[in-house]
């Protein structure tokens, strides 16, 4: 059996709001393995976030054990914890975070920079190329679609080549085609050995994943598995043919 990539115990995270306390997550057990593809799930207020905050990194537990690649992380301090993320995980936000006067090349070396890694520049045009914007690496933000820019957020996420891929919403300000195209990259990343792990308020968004957690209430109400994951490759070809369909002339 592949040791857990991620495997949390009785995690519980509390806000004190004046004299209310907010229970966001309480006595979460879960253990993700190498190579998943999760979408996490829930109504607003139902602990999805905040549970992928903890995982990321970004928040700690009030109580309650993660490991991460087997290493007890919840107790770490913020440095440590910039540590873990920079040497574990990748992220991509829904409104991408990217510096807007800045190159995609530039952009995506940032998560290099901060690690004092060499030959920045090569990695970030491999990661680029990886993502299909090898002709796009000298184009600010501005000059780049909306799924282009999601695309060197994902390159971003990739270049320090980390164990796991967390996505906050990740298609949430794209069209369905370019949610297809992103999709597409993710389960590319996925089949090559990436761990992916995504949060997402969408269904069939969800649908692409191999397992779907939904939360409420800050507890796990469902852990299942998806017999027959969406292959966002067929539905662009799909797509494709009907665009075709439509500008052949009638008889």
């Amino acid at each position: 059996m592949p040791k857990p990539i991620i495997e949390v115990r009785k995690i519980s995270k509390r806000y004190v709001m004046g004299d209310q306390v907010v229970n966001a997550l309480r006595d979460v057990d879960l253990v993700i393995e190498p190579g998943e593809f999760v979408a996490i799930m829930g109504p607003s207020g139902s602990g999805k976030s905040t549970f992928m905050n903890l995982i990321g990194c970004l928040d700690r537990p009030t109580s309650g054990e993660y490991f991460l690649n087997e290493e007890e992380v919840a107790g770490l301090d913020d440095n440590k914890l910039a540590e873990i993320r920079n040497r574990y995980l990748g992220f991509v936000f829904q409104n991408f975070n990217l510096l807007p006067r800045t190159s995609a090349q530039k952009n995506v070396e940032l998560p290099l920079m901060y690690a004092g890694a060499k030959g920045r520049g090569e990695r970030a045009k491999k990661a680029l190329v990886m993502v299909g914007l090898g002709n796009r690496m000298d184009h600010t933000p501005a000059m780049l679609s909306g799924g282009q820019q999601q695309r060197v957020a994902i390159a971003r996420a990739i270049v320090n080549d980390p164990m796991v891929i967390l996505g906050d919403e990740p298609t949430g300000n794209l069209d369905s085609r370019t949610s297809e195209e992103i999709l597409a990259v993710f389960q590319e990343l996925n089949r090559n050995g990436k761990t992916v792990i995504i949060v997402t308020h969408e269904e069939d968004v969800a649908q692409h994943c191999k397992r779907i957690i939904r939360f409420r209430d800050g507890q796990i109400r469902v852990d299942e598995r998806v017999e027959s994951p969406t292959d966002a490759r067929t539905v662009l070809d799909s797509m494709n043919l009907s665009e075709e369909a439509k500008l052949q002339p009638t008889a």
